[in-house]
Order: structure tokens, then C-alpha cells, then sequence
């Protein structure tokens, strides 16, 4: 990146360091940032019947080892403006419309206390609710579940998490297949390493309908599927 958006980035990043400083009393002044000592999933709504995409269609270009797209099972844009809030404390670092098959995406950076920095990010969002450089704790709200302003035919949340290694932080907008140099996480596996609750990660990533249904015909009281599947654009 060049010019006065390179110049942006650079002042976000310098914040950010002012703001660890102050966390970790070199500096006087303000609250700094709080530490990523709880996860969460990002969806508000956790009662809703959720799940992750290859749950349904088997695995795709680098899902889930990589990223996950998040549904609502009653399909379509069912799920467009579902709130969405901060899966753990921390700096958002960008809140930005990239536009195209990206969209709207935050990217939240977060320290554990262990002093492992992670960054979340959620793309083809209808809204978001952060700016760069603002401090969010977690369950604060930080946008909601879009469409990428109608480039999908669907809404769903992509959603990305990186262990920042010697490679840094990956730029907003990075899709994950295209440089695996990145710590890429599986994100539900990666909430339930972080706390999380294994049956509420199940729960919200099981294609329910489709076992309900699998059931059923193996009762022969419905007929299966066809064999075709939708594509999936490149990008979640």
C-alpha cells in the first residue's frame, strides 16, 4: 500500500504501540488496552440456529482449516444485520470497506496473557460499528453480518484468525490461501483452545437440518439431496 493509505496504516500501528506502552505502564496516562483473558463467538444471537458452511458442503478453498463462512440455516440473507460484537478485548487495528468480494471488514487485535497477539477479522460486513485505533471489550458491539453490499447472494460472516508470528500482522483484506507464511487458525478450534464452550461451538457449526434430514431418509421418510452444490466465490 501506498501513499496517504499507507501513511494511515502507519499512524493506527503507531497508536497501537503508544497505547501497549501506556497498557504496560512506561507510559502515564490513560487505560490503555485490556488484555484478551475471555473469547467468545462473535454472533450476539447464539440462540439462533448457526452454522459454518463446510459443515454442510465439505471442505473449500481453505475452509475451515484457514477461515470459516457462518450461516443462519434458514439461508438467503435470513441473517443480513445480525449484530455482531468483539469475540475478545482488544485494539481494532482497521474498520474498512475494501469493496468487491471483500466487503466491509473489522480486524481486532487482542494480547493474551500469555503475550500471544492475535488479530480476528470479519469481512462482507452490512455495517460496522468501530473505528481504527478504538479500544473494545469483548461482547461490545462491533458491526453486522452482511452481503458484501450484494456481491453475495447470501449473507454470512467470514470470519479469519491469525496467531501473529514473525510475518506480523496480515493486511485486512489478505485472503488466507494466498500466502499460508501466516498462523492461520480453524476458528472454532481455536475458541474452544481458548475457552469456549465445545457444545456451544458445535452447536453453532453443526448443519442441524441436515442431520435431522439425513435421519429422515435413512427412516425412508424423504428422499436425499441432489448431488450439485452452489460455488463459492473465491474470497468466503
Amino acid at each position: 500500500m501506498t501513499g496517504s493509505g499507507a501513511l494511515a496504516d502507519c499512524r493506527v500501528i503507531e497508536e497501537a504501540v503508544t497505547r501497549l506502552r501506556v497498557w504496560a505502564g512506561e507510559e502515564s496516562g490513560g487505560e490503555g488496552i485490556p488484555l484478551a483473558t475471555v473469547f467468545r463467538l462473535p454472533m450476539l444471537n447464539l440462540d439462533k440456529a448457526w452454522y459454518e458452511a463446510t459443515r454442510r458442503y465439505g471442505p473449500y478453498n481453505y475452509h475451515p482449516e484457514r477461515c470459516e463462512d457462518v450461516n443462519l440455516e434458514t439461508g438467503g440473507n435470513t441473517d443480513l444485520g445480525e449484530p455482531l460484537v468483539a469475540p475478545f478485548s482488544g485494539l481494532v487495528l482497521s474498520a474498512w470497506n475494501w469493496k468487491g468480494s471483500v466487503g466491509r471488514v473489522v480486524q481486532l487485535l487482542g494480547v493474551t496473557v500469555a503475550g500471544e497477539m492475535v488479530v480476528w477479522a470479519g469481512w462482507h460486513l452490512q455495517a460496522m460499528e468501530v473505528a481504527a485505533g478504538s479500544v473494545v471489550r469483548v461482547g461490545e458491539p462491533i458491526g453486522k453480518i452482511g452481503n458484501a453490499d450484494g456481491y453475495y447472494e447470501g449473507a454470512h460472516l467470514h470470519e479469519q484468525i491469525v496467531v501473529v508470528g514473525v510475518l506480523g500482522v496480515p493486511h485486512p483484506a489478505l485472503f488466507p490461501g494466498t500466502d499460508a507464511r501466516y498462523g492461520w487458525q480453524q476458528p472454532s478450534r481455536f475458541y474452544v483452545e481458548h475457552g469456549v464452550d465445545a457444545h456451544l461451538v458445535r452447536r453453532c457449526a453443526e448443519w442441524k437440518e441436515g442431520v435431522v434430514r439425513a435421519v429422515a431418509v435413512l427412516a425412508g421418510k424423504v428422499t436425499p439431496w441432489g448431488a450439485g452444490m452452489k460455488t463459492v466465490e473465491e474470497g468466503g
